[in-house]
């Protein structure tokens, strides 16, 4: 198969460049197209070492002292530095016109000025398909990255090579909740409490609640969520209704000051001739955030932008996507490629807090039979499916940096309740304390 120039390669010339920047103009601001969050919450920033780096640190802003006259200053610790770093992936992909619908776009060619309105169209249709696979695929790293610190797409999804970046998102903060939000008798406003406090401790102070629509949906369910609507109102009965999606959000501003951004992204990708359809947000997490900037759309230079062949007609709709339109024969045909390097890098991860909504422990089956038939449970306890002296995991959870004290006497419950406060850092030393 060897390319040739087009043979619309007029028509190519005069619209590519045109048409191109018109078809992304569309997608990303038209009110009947996706709005594509990386859009909104990352800033670009050209990589010209084709790497990104996701910049983290403890960035707490540090009051001054008040020293007296002919004293010396006091020394301040400047801000601890990591990075997540690694090499900008390519994007791409491309369609092809076969002889078939090649024959019939010849027929138009040929009927002169009068079909000329309806040639342009089909020739670029590919044009807009391009540019919107590459919004899809970027935007869908985002979420995932966004929603659970690691964006991962794995080789089942993606022809060529799977992609997966860690942001390093502290584990202190990650937290879990007391019990699973689909529980509708569960304490979803504590749990956000909770982490705003612990975002408090490191001066960060978060504005935004993200979620999808199921746990979203949860919380109109939610017993407490809805006591408190019903509270706000002035509503003293105990029937009140399932809440709409304005209702919980006034919830979360009013009781957390909580800007409420529900996320319901699915994806259609394409291998092997076989269409698959994924999630954009990670199932079961919640994000708290200081704002709705998060982070960079890093992107490098399209090594063809650099090396560009001849006959092929080229176009560049932003500072990223590179288009190419080229012919090719035996057989004859036309082709459209997109391709970009580019990844969207949360910055600043300190600043964004996770909530797994499903991660809390629960009471052994045997601790329930221990419980109901009035039994003692105070010396052993089954937690992370393993039974222990409950006085030694009391003895290592008292040990824990900020904990409330306990003692022997606490039910199993309230201890389990308890361990589900803590965040995933504490949680993972507790184990490793009891030899979990």
């Amino acid at each position: 198969m060897g390319t040739r120039v087009s043979i619309f390669k007029d028509l190519i010339g005069k619209y590519f460049s045109a048409t191109a920047k018109y078809f992304y103009s569309k997608i990303n601001g038209s009110k009947d197209e996706p709005k594509y969050l990386h859009d909104q919450m990352l800033d670009e920033e050209y990589s010209a070492d084709m790497t990104y780096s996701s910049i983290s640190g403890n960035f707490t802003r540090i009051t001054a002292d008040v020293v007296s006259m002919d004293s010396p200053l006091p020394l301040k610790s400047r801000p601890s530095l990591s990075m997540a770093k690694g090499d900008i992936p390519k994007l791409g992909l491309k369609y092809v016109l076969n002889e078939k619908q090649m024959n019939t776009l010849l027929i138009l060619f040929r009927t002169g000025q009068s079909r000329i309105k309806e040639l342009v169209k089909k020739i670029f249709n590919d044009t807009e398909s391009c540019i919107y696979g590459i919004n899809e695929r970027i935007e869908q790293i985002h979420l995932i990255g966004f929603s659970s610190g690691v964006t991962e797409i794995p080789d089942e999804e993606n022809t060529g090579t799977s992609i997966r970046i860690n942001y390093n998102i502290p584990k202190s903060n990650q937290l879990g909740v007391v019990k699973t939000w689909n529980d509708e008798k569960s304490s979803p406003i504590n749990d956000i409490k909770r982490v705003l406090k612990v975002a408090k401790a490191k001066g960060e102070y978060p504005n935004t609640i993200w979620m999808n629509s199921i746990t979203a949906e949860y919380l109109m369910t939610n017993i407490q969520i809805k006591k408190q609507f019903a509270f706000s109102l002035n509503f003293t009965g105990s029937n009140v209704p399932d809440l709409d999606e304005g209702q919980l959000s006034s919830v979360l501003k009013k009781r957390l000051k909580l800007d409420l951004k529900i996320v319901d992204r699915s994806f259609v990708h394409q291998k092997d001739g076989k269409s698959i359809v994924s999630e954009g947000w990670s199932e079961d997490m919640v994000v708290l955030s200081t704002g709705t900037k998060v982070g960079s759309l890093v992107y490098g230079t399209v090594v063809e932008a650099e090396f560009k062949q001849e006959g092929v007609n080229y176009a560049e709709p932003n500072s990223y996507i590179l288009l190419s339109k080229s012919g090719t024969t035996d057989p004859v045909s036309e082709m459209t490629a997109g391709q970009a390097m580019v990844i969207p890098v949360l910055q600043n991860v300190e600043s964004l807090f996770y909530i797994n909504t499903i991660e809390a422990q629960k009471l052994d089956d045997s601790d329930n039979e221990k419980i109901a038939s009035g039994s003692s449970t105070d010396s052993k306890i089954t937690i992370w499916s393993q039974e222990l002296e409950k006085a030694l995991v009391i003895g290592e959870f008292n040990k824990i940096e900020g904990v409330k004290k306990t003692n022997i006497s606490i039910s199993d419950e309230k201890l389990i309740e308890r361990i589900n406060q803590l965040s995933n850092e504490e949680e993972a030393d507790l184990k490793t304390a009891l030899g979990i």
